[in-house]
């Protein structure tokens, strides 16, 4: 695969990164002011986090639709290497470590965001109602 298009897939995933670690932050943020019960404040950061919740899709939806300008090739290496694949020569590593440096976040992300929103929710929570 190109270098170029390995580097712009890394700035993708590294945008992807930014805004995944504001929504991380924003949920920390929204678990202590639950702990505080601070309803202004639990309002305030559920709309907060709307704006890098839609961001992310928006960017991983970006991210989905170069692939597919890629040649056949290209675009299945891209797709392995965006869902974890181990790299295969030294110009994959950057986006290699960028792709499992998500992975983690996103992980952390989840973890933090099932525990809100069973602690708001309860058994109608989105991880209880849907799971």
């Amino acid at each position: 695969m190109d270098v170029r298009v390995l580097d712009e897939l890394f700035l993708k995933e590294r945008l992807l990164y930014v805004k995944l670690a504001e929504f991380e932050d924003l949920t920390r943020q929204l678990a202590e002011a639950l702990d505080r019960r601070d309803e202004i404040s639990v309002q305030m950061l559920l709309n907060m986090r709307a704006d890098p919740a839609s961001q992310l899709q928006e960017a991983d939806r970006q991210l989905r639709s170069r692939l597919l300008e890629l040649p056949e090739e290209d675009a299945i290496r891209a797709r392995e290497i965006l869902e974890g694949g181990e790299q295969h020569g030294s110009e994959e590593a950057a986006l290699c470590g960028q792709v499992k440096q998500n992975q983690r976040l996103l992980q952390r992300c989840r973890e933090m965001d099932k525990q809100v929103s069973i602690r708001m929710g309860g058994n109608k929570s989105f991880y209880k109602k849907y799971r």
